[in-house]
């Protein structure tokens, strides 16, 4: 393989790899603006620097991460954690194990039901069968392995990004009088301190995507390309959310009232275009997340249930088994309804991963790194 081959494949599993990660945030919450209102705009005008906090402090968990699954080949979750809480990998692997179901559940369960919903309300399509049509582009995009996951996630993240662009762009527009009244004078409706504890919670449910990440970054062969990788996902992600909340904040405190701020604004707009790409936006959000989120539960169960009978013999046919199984559960949850989930269950969620998983990513990996040389581009072990 020659040179420029080699940097060709190192760019698209960067780029690929930073996509899944975008993907996976980019869920319901993200795109309709509960995420960003119930975490960050509903605090005031420190809404538009703490989102880039949080996405720092993940930049840096998932960066110490990448390194340490690189150096163990560790690219399913349960060998990940494995091998990060190490002595005590039986208690707290297992417990990361569940507490990652019960987020997969959630962030899916939305997503399937918000899709479903907006097929309902765009085509007219019945829910149920909308909730099949969708259950069904999950299942394509889930069984055929990591390569299918990246690429997709890639094309779904360039349509997004480029998307919410133009939808901020005319949202901020709309709203710059309002938003510069609210920063001058300092609106901080709860508080400080309350504004970073839910930005730091909003960190702690959001790193639990570390489990999609690590099972699609092993074309990640160097120290430099993982760099890449963590920078050009903390671009992207902090980016468009502080985007997002700039935007709802000029419409704000209207818009704390919506279940779907985002589809607020359009409607404030009264741009009819803007709708129909605002929508496109929300499916393909939701997809994404539905996508990576089952890909990296499948991973996980795929080296447990290694054999089959009948026509479980084969891999994919396991891998629909436990895709369809995922759906199923997650259908269940998603009758709570969006904002229920954002709030109390992420939330719920959010307290956990700052323990679970964000303390031993900026403490215990980086220790563990250094002490293998894993910082260097050194031989892998097992």
């Amino acid at each position: 393989m020659n040179k420029s081959t080699i940097i060709k494949s190192s760019s698209a599993a960067i780029v690929g790899t930073a996509a899944v990660w975008f993907g996976s945030h980019a869920g319901g919450g993200f795109a309709t603006g509960n995420q960003a209102m119930n975490f960050y705009v509903r605090f005031g005008y420190h809404s538009v620097w703490i989102p880039v906090i949080s996405m720092l402090i993940l930049a840096v968990c998932f960066r110490e991460g990448l390194l340490l699954a690189r150096h163990h080949r560790a690219y399913d979750y349960k060998s990940f954690m494995k091998h990060l809480f190490a002595p005590y990998d039986k208690i707290f692997a297992n417990l990361f194990d569940i507490c990652y179901m019960i987020m997969a559940l959630l962030a899916v369960g939305a997503a399937i039901a918000g899709a479903a919903a907006l097929l309902q309300q765009l085509m007219h399509i019945p829910y149920l069968l909308g909730v099949l049509l969708t259950g069904l582009v999950l299942l394509v995009l889930t069984i055929f392995g990591a390569d299918l996951v990246r690429n997709a996630s890639t094309v779904m993240a360039i349509a997004i990004t480029f998307s919410v662009l133009i939808l901020v762009y005319v949202g901020i527009k709309a709203g710059a009088a309002n938003f510069h009244s609210i920063m001058a004078s300092h609106l901080l409706p709860l508080g400080m301190g309350k504004a970073l504890l839910m930005g730091l919670t909003y960190a702690g449910f959001q790193s639990f995507l570390i489990a999609p990440i690590v099972s699609v970054a092993e074309p990640l062969d160097t120290k430099n390309d993982i760099n890449q990788t963590a920078l050009l996902g903390f671009i992207l992600n902090a980016a468009l959310l502080a985007l997002v909340c700039i935007m709802l904040l000029g419409f704000f405190p209207s818009s704390a009232q919506e279940t779907l701020p985002t589809y607020f604004v359009c409607e404030q707009l009264g741009y009819p275009w803007l709708k129909v790409l605002y929508s496109l936006v929300l499916f393909l959000a939701l997809i994404s997340t539905g996508v990576t989120l089952i890909f990296a539960t499948v991973m996980r169960f795929e080296k447990v249930w290694t054999s089959g009978r009948g026509i479980f013999e084969k891999l994919i046919n396991r891998r629909i088994g436990m895709s369809v199984l995922l759906m199923l559960l997650s259908m269940s949850i998603s009758l709570f309804g969006l904002t229920a989930i954002v709030v109390k269950g992420y939330g719920m969620m959010g307290y956990i991963g700052i323990f679970l998983i964000i303390i031993p990513l900026l403490i215990v990996a980086p220790i563990k790194n250094r002490k293998n040389n894993i910082n260097t581009d050194i031989e892998y072990t097992a």
